[in-house]
C-alpha cells in the first residue's frame, strides 16, 4: 500500500480548502505527506507548511501534458527549498533523463 500522499497546493486554493487541515488528516492516517507545486507557483506558497511536510514535489513540466521538455528555470525553486529545509525530501517530476537528473540533483533534489 501507499505510505506517502502528495497533493497539489493549487488544488487546495481552487477549492478554498485548508492546507494545514489536509496535512493533519494525512498524518493522522499514518502516512507521510507532501505538497506539489506547479511551474507557475512560487516556493513561498509552501513555505508556511515546510515544518509539517515530508516532501515537496517541484513540477518541472506543466502537469497533464505528455512529452514536455524539462524546465530548467524550476531549479532555483529546488535550491531555495533545500536552503529553507535542509532535511526535506525534494522531488522533481517531468522531462527527466540522464542529463536533466544531474541538474536536478545539483540543485538539491533527492527524489
Amino acid at each position: 500500500g501507499a505510505d506517502i500522499f502528495t497533493f497539489h497546493i493549487e488544488a487546495m486554493d481552487e477549492r478554498n480548502k485548508d492546507v494545514k487541515e489536509m496535512i493533519d488528516k494525512v498524518k493522522a492516517a499514518g502516512m507521510k505527506v507532501g505538497i506539489a507545486i506547479k511551474p507557475k507557483t512560487s516556493v513561498e506558497a509552501v513555505e508556511p507548511y515546510l515544518q509539517f511536510l515530508d516532501l515537496v514535489l517541484v513540477m518541472t513540466v506543466e502537469p497533464g501534458f505528455g512529452g514536455q521538455s524539462f524546465m530548467s528555470p524550476m531549479m532555483p525553486k529546488v535550491n531555495a527549498l533545500r536552503k529553507l529545509a535542509p532535511g526535506l525530501s525534494i522531488e522533481v517530476d517531468g522531462g527527466l533523463n540522464t542529463e536533466t537528473v544531474k541538474e536536478a540533483a545539483a540543485a538539491g533534489a533527492n527524489m
